[in-house]
C-alpha cells in the first residue's frame, strides 16, 4: 500500500487577512525588522521599534492596517492611510515579507485596497514608491498612472481612478 504524499508547501492553508490594532506591534515589529536592508530600504512609513508601532496602530481611527497571514504567521502589512488626517484620496502602502514575494500578494492588496475604497465611495487612491523600488515598476500594471514626483524625496506619485 502507497503511503499519501504530504505537499511540502501550501500557499493557501489558512491565509487571511485581519485587521491590525495595537496588539499586533509586537508582531508587526518582528516582521518589518525581520526584512533583509536592501530588500526593505525604501519602506519609510514610521520607525520599525515596538513603541512607535503601538503608538502609530493606537492612533487609527479612519485608516486601514490590514495583516497578512498564512496560518498565524504575519507574511504582510496593507495600509490605505491619509484619511485620519482628513486627506480625501488615501495613500496605499504594503509592505510584504521578503520570503512571500513574487506570490501575487501586492496584487492581491491593490484590489483589496480598491474595495475597501468603493465601499467608502472613494473614488481615486494614491502610491507613492521610490524609482528604484520593484513594486514602483510595477504600478501600471496593477493600475496606477504616473502622476508627479514628490520633490521633497524623489518618490514617485501614482494615482488610480476608481468606478463604482
Amino acid at each position: 500500500m502507497k503511503e499519501a504524499k504530504t505537499p511540502k508547501f501550501q500557499t493557501h492553508q489558512n491565509f487571511a487577512l485581519r485587521p491590525l490594532d495595537v496588539h499586533q506591534a509586537p508582531e508587526l515589529c518582528v516582521l518589518l525588522q525581520s526584512q533583509n536592508p536592501s530588500y526593505i530600504q525604501y519602506f519609510k512609513p514610521f520607525l520599525f521599534d515596538e513603541d512607535t508601532l503601538r503608538s502609530v496602530l493606537s492612533e487609527v481611527h479612519e485608516d486601514v492596517f490590514e495583516g497578512l497571514y498564512q496560518g498565524e504567521r504575519l507574511i504582510g502589512l496593507m495600509m490605505l492611510r491619509g484619511w485620519d488626517e482628513g486627506y480625501e484620496v488615501p495613500t496605499l502602502g504594503v509592505m510584504i515579507d521578503e520570503q512571500h514575494r513574487n506570490h501575487g500578494l501586492m496584487t492581491l492588496t491593490v484590489e483589496v485596497a480598491k474595495v475597501i475604497c468603493r465601499m467608502r465611495k472613494v473614488r481615486r487612491m494614491m502610491y507613492k514608491a521610490h524609482p528604484d523600488n520593484v513594486p514602483a515598476k510595477s504600478a501600471t500594471r496593477l493600475g496606477f498612472t504616473q502622476t508627479g514626483v514628490d520633490n521633497s524625496t524623489g518618490y514617485l506619485i501614482f494615482h488610480m481612478n476608481l468606478s463604482s
